[in-house]
């Protein structure tokens, strides 16, 4: 609506300047002219409506495009310099306006005006056309880019879900011959841990990350007991932070199944967030020998890593230190708009 009503608009504008144009040639002043402005520009409107649609079905061929317009601007040409006499055919004045056509010593120029406008109204609908396309691919583009974005995601938490599931299943099954008890308080917290690991949300604030992850280290302590020791530490600012969920807790996961469960002295977990420089910085360490004493980073590292280049691009990072036990370093973006 508001695309006609500019249209309409600037042809009342050239309507205005056709008057203005007309009145300095001598003779009656503007009032005069302006029906006749209004009529000749009117009539350009109304024909270039109609161009805007032949424009949108010419099929895109050299052969087609210049039939049709070779075809179309000398007769939008010779309406609109003839137009003008319309009064006179109303009337039934014919022979007088067919007199006034060919005497009139301006009707050379109408014709080439008339050429002129069609032309420009043609020219115009096209690079409207264009622009309409290109936004149109730019948000398919966009759309297709979030579904791939949407998919990937889907798959990294679909590998993680069976792969947290597993780690679970395995500290629990480590409890059951040697202590019963603390084995069902390990599947009592067991569903609460799977009901947020399993779950939908694309989007969590860090307060409940935070939680799950220390959630999570209790459970573990039910395995680990006094070998597992826990220094966790986070600021008031970095827990309204959305993050993903499953972000901290595979980085978490790998520190205890790398560094600590398997040393008979156990070992420390340090853990810490904070908001700094607008970025949310998470930091984890253990003082063993860490998930890449082995070669390798394991598939919690790996996940967040792809998750992180698919959310986040280059806007994100994660760095391993392995000169001291094993400590990383996930660093994310935080929204302006962040309460």
């Amino acid at each position: 609506m508001k695309g006609w009503l500019g249209y309409g608009a600037a042809w009342l504008a050239a309507a205005c300047f056709w008057t203005i144009a007309a009145s300095n040639t001598g003779g009656p002043g503007p009032l005069y002219f302006f029906p006749y402005g209004v009529l000749i520009m009117g009539t350009a409107a109304l024909m270039g409506v109609g161009v805007w649609h032949m424009t949108g079905r010419i099929p895109l061929n050299w052969r087609s495009f210049y039939l049709a317009h070779g075809i179309a601007l000398p007769i939008y040409a010779a309406i609109y310099s003839t137009v003008w006499v319309l009064p006179d055919l109303v009337t039934g004045r014919i022979e007088a306006a067919l007199t006034a056509i060919r005497t009139s010593p301006a009707q050379t120029w109408n014709v080439f005006m008339g050429g002129g406008v069609y032309l420009v109204v043609a020219g115009l609908s096209y690079a409207v056309r264009a622009q309409r396309r290109a936004r149109i691919d730019a948000a398919a583009a966009a759309e297709a880019r979030v579904l791939a974005q949407q998919a990937q995601l889907a798959a990294l938490r679909a590998r993680l879900n069976p792969h947290f599931l597993f780690n679970a299943l395995h500290s629990v099954g480590a409890l059951v011959p040697h202590d019963p008890v603390r084995a069902d308080q390990a599947i009592e917290s067991l569903g609460d841990l799977l009901r947020y690991a399993l779950g939908t949300d694309e989007e969590v604030l860090f307060s409940q990350e935070w939680r799950f992850t220390q959630d999570y280290l209790a459970f573990e302590q039910l395995r680990l007991g006094d070998r597992l020791r826990i220094n966790a530490t986070a600021s008031g600012p970095a827990m309204s932070v959305p993050v993903p969920p499953l972000i901290l807790q595979p980085l978490v996961e790998n520190a205890v199944r790398h560094g600590i469960a398997d040393r008979a002295e156990g070992g420390l977990v340090q853990l810490s967030a904070e908001v700094s420089d607008s970025r949310l910085i998470l930091r984890i360490a253990d003082d063993g020998r860490g998930a890449g004493s082995n070669g390798g980073d394991g598939l919690g590292l790996a996940s967040v890593r792809q998750r992180l280049l698919a959310l986040y691009g280059g806007d994100a990072s994660l760095d391993i230190d392995r000169r001291a036990g094993y400590a990383v370093t996930l660093v994310l973006p935080v929204n302006d708009a962040m309460p």
